[in-house]
């Protein structure tokens, strides 16, 4: 599949998660109802999708990805360790608790794939998990899992 055609998979499949999304509560800016923050990822993934897909299109034929292209190295392993990450994320959250998994999580990605050390990704772990649980939790009252906290 080339360019265009990974680009217009990945506009199909965002626009069907908007659909799905917008079928959930919306509620008031006072009160955010269930929908509020997929219809968001959603529209944001439209518009993401969608730019990707005029670029796609609008490239010269001459400028399009050649197949037999050797992928850089380490993108695989980066890849692999993103989509680790993720199972990780959701098998371990309901038994170690949000702000555990959200701090590993982000530390793990920063210090693999980051570039930095493992204290600046350990610290924004920390600011990160600190930050979208003090949100979630405390501001919008969605239950979080607390596991080991709890």
């Amino acid at each position: 599949m080339g360019a265009r055609g990974a680009a217009l998979v990945a506009l199909a499949a965002s626009g069907a998660y908007l659909a799905l999304a917008a079928g959930f509560p919306l509620g008031t800016a006072a009160s955010p109802g269930a929908g509020l923050f997929p219809v968001a990822v959603g529209a944001y993934l439209v518009l993401v999708a969608g730019a990707l897909t005029l670029a796609a299109f609008r490239r010269e034929r001459a400028a399009a990805v050649t197949p037999g292209v050797a992928v850089p190295a380490g993108a695989r392993r980066r890849v692999a360790v993103t989509i680790a990450a993720l199972a990780g994320f959701c098998l371990a959250l309901p038994w170690a608790g949000y702000p555990v998994v959200a701090f590993a999580f982000v530390t793990l990605l920063l210090g693999r794939l980051g570039g930095g050390g493992w204290a600046g990704a350990a610290a924004a772990g920390l600011l990160v998990a600190g930050a979208s649980y003090y949100l979630f939790a405390v501001l919008l009252g969605v239950p979080l899992p607390l596991g080991l906290l709890g």
